[in-house]
């Protein structure tokens, strides 16, 4: 109870201010609501791993109000299954949390769905050394000259870098 109390205090009290920057950014400062955000994140990862899934969970938030949350399956990974349970055609507007940095076929629909801007905690060098994603999913070179990228920038959360063995 008393971490829903913090949370909301912190939803209430801190405002999202994004930044324009490079594609990727070192971990830059950090808001308390993103905090709360990748909190979000790393929730629906602990719940794909208690059903034996990846160690993966995203958060759509939508004009600063939560909108959609994903964990992968079979079929889907965590961000897709966020874009899909949103039921939005465009993220303008939109931050998106990721426990893992997104793989390319994920970014590129980021971008193109129009996403401010992307947090992820578990850079790919990460990910591919934990066995959870291939190597192959990371390909810049796919990505199109034509879209326009969205911010990436990483941020320290010690409960989502835990789930890969950080």
């Amino acid at each position: 109870m008393k971490k829903l109390i913090i949370a909301i205090s912190l939803l209430i009290a801190a405002g999202h201010a994004l930044t324009a920057g490079v594609p990727i950014t070192k971990v830059d400062k950090i808001n308390p609501t993103d905090m709360v955000y990748m909190d979000m994140a790393t929730e629906a990862a602990n719940a794909s791993i208690k059903q034996q899934g990846t160690p993966d969970g995203a958060v759509i938030i939508l004009n600063g109000a939560f909108r959609s949350s994903g964990r992968p399956s079979a079929n889907a990974t965590a961000v897709s299954s966020a874009i899909a349970k949103s039921r939005l055609n465009s993220l303008k507007n939109a931050v998106v949390y990721v426990v893992n940095e997104p793989v390319t076929a994920d970014y590129i629909a980021l971008c193109k769905l129009g996403a401010d801007a992307i947090y992820f905690v578990n850079g790919r060098d990460a990910v591919v050394a934990a066995g959870i994603v291939p190597a192959s999913e990371y390909d810049d070179s796919k990505i199109p000259e034509s879209v326009t990228r969205v911010p990436m920038k990483s941020m320290e959360y010690p409960d989502a870098q835990k789930l890969v063995g950080k």
